[in-house]
């Protein structure tokens, strides 16, 4: 069978790898403790349950309007006036299926041959992969606790060349680490001086702790935000998200969408609109998640992780595993055998100190994170 050598530029998802392997082991009877995979472990909201299971009776289930369902594109502007005070006309506003999607349109919009892409590393896998598709360049920036794991303006002018496109996530994955509206204000204007833009993934932006940042979007309209239902909102598996962009943005996007996918799809987008009514519940899983966090730091630190910086967002801890000598594929690998505990490797996120670095999430529950952790306190005993 001859495969295409674009499928060469893909590197593996090490997380999803990982997870997959966890599974087969627990198939077999093992007990493994999750601490790898970004997935809520609460159930989706009720109200969108519940309108889910109403729009599959009452047969709403055709293709929706390519750039997505008016009364979400109203909900979603609604939600921005509500939050931030802001008016986010819902034209802007594009319905996609989840942030991959989104993030794939936008690329097939902006990137080409020719073309840059600036990305932080560490930073989100798929930023780089999706983009790789369109054989643009791309732009790794190494980032460390120097500058608290963020992108700055020094790094642009440290590159040589300004990127045709800039991607962000606020919080970020897999630092946690949450931009300030100075230091975004900068990347916008370096960007915007070249007629470049910046793109600010904000997935996690309703998962913070201490200051909630206003939405890049507060910054300029000539920001692209990228966001979704799939972290705040416990809906991982309803694969849907949104993105605002400049008008001119909309109808070169919306060609793309009608061909790759034709439409959102119709129950999630239903369900969706009553995801921010329950904010009771919402609010209870941010608190959950930050007395989570509050645990988890002072007990990885006992056991001696490196962690420099505290994460203020996401439900991610990004920690050094330098005292062990020890490359962090194989950590990982390691930790999943002998102690029964999975975790990701720095390399699913950059290649700037990657073997030194390991991913958890703490998204799973306290008792469970309390056993993980005592299971590497013995396994770490031993190396």
């Amino acid at each position: 069978m001859k495969i295409a050598k674009r499928t060469d530029v893909i590197a593996p998802f090490y997380v999803m790898e990982l997870l997959e392997k966890a599974k087969e082991m627990e198939a077999k009877g093992k007990n493994i403790v999750h601490m790898e995979v970004g997935e809520p472990d609460f159930p989706s909201p009720s109200p969108v349950k519940e309108e889910g299971i109403r729009s599959i009776s009452e047969d709403r289930t055709f293709y929706t309007h390519s750039l997505g369902l008016p009364e979400l594109r109203k909900r979603i502007s609604q939600h921005y006036w509500e939050t931030d005070g802001m008016v986010v006309p819902p034209e802007r506003i594009v319905i996609t299926n989840g942030t991959s999607g989104a993030l794939l349109l936008l690329f097939c919009a902006l990137l080409e041959r020719g073309r840059s892409l600036g990305i932080s590393d560490p930073g989100y896998p798929c930023y780089k992969n999706i983009a790789s598709l369109l054989d643009c360049e791309i732009l790794s920036i190494p980032v460390s606790e120097e500058t608290g794991f963020e992108v700055t303006r020094g790094h642009l002018g440290s590159l040589g060349c300004c990127p045709d496109l800039l991607v962000l996530a606020n919080p970020s994955n897999p630092t946690g680490t949450v931009y300030g509206e100075g230091t975004l204000s900068g990347l916008y204007e370096s960007l915007a001086v070249e007629g470049n833009l910046l793109v600010v993934d904000e997935i996690y932006l309703g998962l913070t702790y201490g200051r909630r940042p206003k939405s890049a979007l507060a910054i300029s309209d000539n920001i692209i935000v990228v966001n979704g239902f799939s972290k705040t909102y416990a809906m991982t598996g309803w694969r849907l998200g949104w993105m605002v962009v400049p008008r001119e943005l909309v109808r070169p996007i919306q060609k793309f969408a009608q061909n790759l996918f034709i439409s959102p799809p119709s129950i999630s987008q239903y369900a969706a609109v009553c995801a921010f009514d329950d904010s009771e519940q919402l609010g209870r899983m941010r608190r959950t998640y930050e007395e989570r966090r509050d645990f988890l730091i002072p007990r990885l630190k006992d056991l001696g992780f490196h962690i420099p910086i505290n994460p203020e967002g996401a439900f991610y801890i990004y920690a050094g595993i330098e005292r062990w000598g020890i490359d962090s594929m194989v950590f990982t690998q390691r930790a999943l055998d002998e102690a029964g505990v999975a975790l990701t490797p720095g390399y699913d996120f950059g290649s700037f100190r990657a073997g030194t670095h390991v991913r958890f999430s703490y998204a799973t529950g306290i008792e469970r994170l309390k056993e993980g952790c005592n299971r590497l306190e013995k396994w770490l005993s031993g190396l």
